[in-house]
């Protein structure tokens, strides 16, 4: 056991942070490095430490003080669209990972202003901030934060509000003014078509031959290139000894699979479809003309010649020719895009469940004129054209593994009963990114309002590739940084590596009341262990057993007493895929315990039904007031003790969940007050000890009625939302 104590002390360094802008209402501010979220390798320069003293507590009752170092730890980026600020502040301090890989996450690279009446259909909370924490304030007070909710489902906050108690409630009164923020943002799709088209400027998409022709963009990192460059295309030079390489820095090479994590050395992808982005580039470097001085005898006499050679390219061409994976041909989607969609059809073209080789080949054709001969003024000149035709062909490789989710399914149990439910969730086949299998991302359960949610242990965080951009001419080489922001030259580029957590649980708070989990039982399935990462990403978790479950169960616990709710489940793998669920829902029904003690017998017969009557068998009573702690009842439903106390009161815990019954009952209590017991206390100290067991009843039902009176006194001083 582990309590905190108030100590600590802040040994990291925020030396170096970001300065980050607060929003400006009104003012569409454009915000850079925001897409750094999404390199989680690069270093964090707000990130901090603290050593905290905590007392810990050992199984033979020694305590000791230790001090333990917390680091700042990452945050789940969400498909929601977040604001420009928050992304920087994430980005500056901590690390970001996602669940699942679908693609939809949302980066803001500038602020987004509209009016409160364009969201005044949608619900929205105002939310008194008692001084704590006056920074988060939104009203024009200073006093509160408002907030309206994202289509999404992401809460953005709302500026320069007016805040009013009318009827109760808390009211904004000028929605014309109040303005709130949002972002413009780009997908991470979207960030990936930057980013390849940021390295084709100089290829594929350059605005002339001449300057594809001029420039080759190699990524690097660290000032190592990420793909090979390599040069070719060698011709014979005139005149001169050796040869010449027309085409230089060339490369082709692949900066991710989507949808798809690297993952033990390869990427691992649906096997339903996949696209690849593919950047290329080369230069072409022509010889210098060249030209030297001979000599030519006539007769008796020597005269001066000159042999000549001049170059010029005719033509040049360089495409992708190919892209292919196991025995299928990509299809060309769009400039650096290739897909295993038919787009002739827009049938998908599915890779088996496997590994195979993603191979892209780059061509590049060129096309030499040499014009040469031999000038003088006395010597017999002559000339000629020779024309040189070259290929150069290169190719990359990377291995890939196809995965889906088609073995897999869940099962959700709901046990229902009021205040308490229980969910059991129950998986069966593979749950890993194992050989053919695809990990499962969540599992969502609905109980009426309630919602909540199971999620996997699998972490994807976002990696850039390369530092730098160097931009190779003949006239030398100029390295330009890897860019974070929406209008960078050269984008960063990106890929997707994996880590484990541990599978938890989020509970989906609705508006008019609380909710709870508290796990109870797991049955597990497998250990996976930690995946290599970056050093410079912190997850902690990546360095625990992280267990995979068979079963994985507890109780949804809630303010609300409501029963007989509809049930729905789902799950969904981290490609976005439904994944095969059921769901079984039980009715707990109520039951009812009475007590009847035996005044002449000094005995208690107890008697356990259902609400109808019907008896309940072997069910475990327990006691108080009474010789036993418990007692099993009978096919009759009925069991006897002795009376000890002044009041026997027995209690019926319910059925468990787990026990296998064609019906299950709620827990029921039941009491009743031996008069031969009260009567044989004698003097002052019995008759005090008869008065306390009955003042027990009383004070449990005072403190439930006090308790009552405070939640709907809380309830009526809520602010107010509106839907």
């Amino acid at each position: 056991m582990v309590l905190i104590i108030v100590s600590s002390a802040v040994i990291g360094a925020a030396a170096g942070a970001l300065v980050i802008p607060n929003p400006e209402p009104g003012v569409e501010k454009h915000y850079d490095d925001t897409f750094r979220v999404l390199a989680s390798n690069d270093p964090d320069p707000g990130r901090s430490s603290q050593t905290v003293g905590v007392y810990e507590y050992a199984d033979n009752g020694s305590i000791t003080a230790v001090n333990r170092t917390v680091v700042t730890q990452p945050v789940q980026l969400w498909d929601s669209n977040i604001q420009s600020r928050d992304a920087l502040v994430i980005a500056n301090e901590s690390d970001m990972y996602q669940s699942g890989l679908h693609g939809f996450v949302q980066v803001p690279y500038r602020d987004r202003w509209t009016p409160l009446t364009d969201w005044w259909n949608t619900e929205f909370r105002i939310l008194p901030l008692y001084s704590a924490d006056p920074s988060r304030a939104t009203s024009t007070d200073g006093r509160y934060t408002v907030e309206v909710r994202h289509p999404n489902g992401w809460w953005n906050p709302v500026y320069n509000a007016e805040i009013e108690r009318i009827d109760g409630n808390l009211t904004v009164t000028n929605p014309d003014e109040a303005l709130v923020l949002s972002s413009y943002y780009s997908t991470v799709i979207d960030r990936k078509i930057q980013i390849v088209e940021g390295l084709l400027q100089h290829s594929a998409m350059a605005p002339s031959s001449a300057a594809a022709r001029s420039t080759s963009s190699v990524p690097t990192r660290n000032g190592s290139e990420v793909f090979p460059t390599t040069d070719g295309a060698s011709v014979g030079l005139q005149w001169r000894p050796g040869s010449h390489e027309l085409v230089r820095d060339a490369y082709v090479g692949n900066i991710d699979v989507i949808p798809g994590v690297w993952h033990d050395g390869r990427y691992v992808t649906p096997s339903w479809q996949l696209s690849t982005y593919i950047p290329w580039d080369y230069r072409i470097d022509v010889p210098s003309d060249y030209s030297e001085s001979g000599s030519c005898t006539i007769g008796n006499n020597t005269y001066s010649l000159t042999r000549w050679a001049d170059y010029r390219l005719l033509d040049s061409d360089a495409e992708v020719v190919n892209v292919t994976a196991g025995n299928i041909s990509l299809d060309y989607a769009r400039p650096g895009m290739w897909t295993t969609v038919n787009l002739t059809s827009s049938a998908p073209r599915r890779l088996p469940p496997g590994r195979y080789d993603l191979t892209a080949t780059l061509r590049i054709e060129t096309e030499l004129e040499t014009h040469y001969g031999v000038s003088s003024a006395r010597c017999s000149e002559w000339d000629s054209i020779r024309i040189t035709n070259r290929t150069v062909e290169l190719q990359y490789t990377v291995p890939i593994e196809t995965v889906n989710s088609d073995d897999l399914s869940v099962d959700v149990q709901v046990y229902d009963r009021p205040g308490r439910d229980v969910v059991s969730v129950n998986w069966t086949g593979e749950q890993g990114l194992a050989a053919g299998a695809a990990a499962w991302e969540d599992v969502e359960v609905q109980i009426g309002e309630k919602k909540m949610y199971v999620t996997a242990p699998w972490r994807f965080y976002s990696v850039s590739r390369n530092t730098h951009v160097e931009e190779r001419t003949s006239g030398g080489t100029t390295a330009v940084e890897a860019s974070h922001s929406y209008r960078g030259t050269y984008p960063a580029m990106l890929h997707y590596r994996m880590s484990p957590a541990n599978v938890s649980v989020l509970a989906d708070q609705p508006a008019d009341q609380h909710i709870w989990w508290n796990r109870t039982y797991v049955a597990r399935n497998r250990s996976v262990p930690a995946t290599p990462l970056p050093s410079s990403i912190v997850a902690t978790q990546n360095t625990k057993p992280t267990y995979l479950y068979d079963q994985f169960a507890g109780v949804l616990k809630s303010t609300d007493q409501v029963t007989g709710e509809s049930v729905t489940a789902e799950a969904s793998d981290v490609w976005g895929l439904p994944v095969d669920t059921s769901v079984s829902v039980t009715r707990y029904q109520e039951s009812e315990l009475t007590v009847t003690v035996n005044q002449s017998a000094g005995t208690a017969e107890v008697f356990l039904t259902s609400a109808t009557g019907l008896p309940l068998p072997r069910r475990t009573i327990t006691f108080d007031g009474a010789a036993v702690d418990s007692v099993t009842t009978g096919a009759d439903g009925r069991a006897t003790v002795d009376v000890t106390g002044t009041i026997v009161r027995a209690h019926f815990a319910g059925d468990h969940w787990r026990d296998s019954r064609p019906t299950y009952y709620l827990d029921a209590h039941g009491y009743d007050v031996s008069q031969t017991a009260f009567g044989g206390a004698t003097g002052v100290l019995g008759y005090l000890s008869a008065a306390i067991s009955n003042a027990v009843i009383f004070v449990e039902w005072l403190v439930f009625g006090i308790f009552a009176l405070l939640w709907m006194r809380f309830m009526r001083q809520r602010p107010a939302g509106r839907r």
